[in-house]
Parts: C-alpha cells; sequence; structure tokens
C-alpha cells in the first residue's frame, strides 16, 4: 500500500527540520566527545548517514501515521527512541564497530533523542499555521480580484 503523496509532502518540511537539527547535535557531539563515530558523511565531520537517510524516512512514516493525535505521536516516538537507545545502539550499532559511546550514556543517548520529539511536533504544528495563513491571503486575494475588490 503505497502513501499518499500529498500527505508525505505536509511532513517533507519537518524532515528537513529534524536533518538540520541532528546535525547540530552530531556536531555537538564531536564538540563534547558524546560518542566517536567510525563513519561519517564525506562532507561534514561525525555524522552518520542514518541522519540524511533512515532518519528521513522514519520522522515521515511516523507522522504519517500518527499525526495529528499528539499523545500518540510523542508514545510512538519515545518507545522507537528507546529502541533506538537501549537495543539497537548497543547491540547493533556499536557491536558492528559504527560507533561508541564516550561521554554519554544509553540513557544519555534516550533522553537526547526523546526532547527533540515534542520539538518537531511543535515545528510542524508552526508550518500548518504558516501555511494556513498563507493560502487564507491567497484566496482572499483571488476572491476579491473576482468581484473586482482591488
Amino acid at each position: 500500500m503505497p502513501l499518499d503523496s500529498k500527505r508525505v509532502k505536509q511532513f517533507m518540511p519537518v524532515a528537513l527540520f529534524m536533518v538540520a537539527l541532528y546535525t547540530i547535535l552530531f556536531q555537538m557531539a564531536e564538540r563534547w566527545n558524546w560518542w566517536n563515530l567510525n563513519a561519517n558523511v564525506f562532507f561534514l565531520t561525525n555524522i552518520s548517514s542514518f541522519v540524511y537517510g533512515f532518519l528521513i524516512v522514519a520522522i515521515i512514516y511516523v507522522f504519517y501515521f500518527t499525526y495529528p493525535n499528539v499523545w500518540l505521536f510523542l508514545i510512538a516516538n519515545w518507545m522507537i527512541d528507546a529502541i533506538q537507545a537501549f537495543v539497537i545502539s548497543p547491540y547493533i550499532f556499536q557491536k558492528l564497530g559504527l560507533y561508541s559511546m564516550k561521554n554519554m550514556s544509553n540513557f544519555g543517548l534516550f533522553v537526547m533523542i526523546a526532547v527533540t520529539v515534542p520539538i518537531v511536533y511543535a515545528y510542524q504544528k508552526w508550518q500548518e499555521t504558516i501555511f494556513a495563513e498563507r493560502n487564507e491571503g491567497f484566496l482572499s486575494k483571488q476572491f476579491s480580484e473576482k468581484d473586482g475588490n482591488h
């Protein structure tokens, strides 16, 4: 079952915002030695391909299936974040040698990831108000031009 492309496009700005947010977090991780990344995106330092690949797909899917229900969105994300921090990170990514934790624990990783969840939800809500205001202005201009009111 393919996803509705209109809804997918609705969540592209928040996915790109999430990429920007995680890019900053990965740069902070390098500065404060939270973890050591063994393979990174070639044009940036200490950034996993996870940020520019899987993260975009994951956030669009989570928004697609949970939005606008804030509690469903938060709980689904926090469950995924817990799996990421306490299962995937230590037992898959670190075992494969993709990275190693340094000055941050897996619990710290979970908190860092979990804090971004309400931020991206708020960003999506804000984006919708911006687009709604822009569309209202566009529609009112269109109707006033048809009525001869400029």
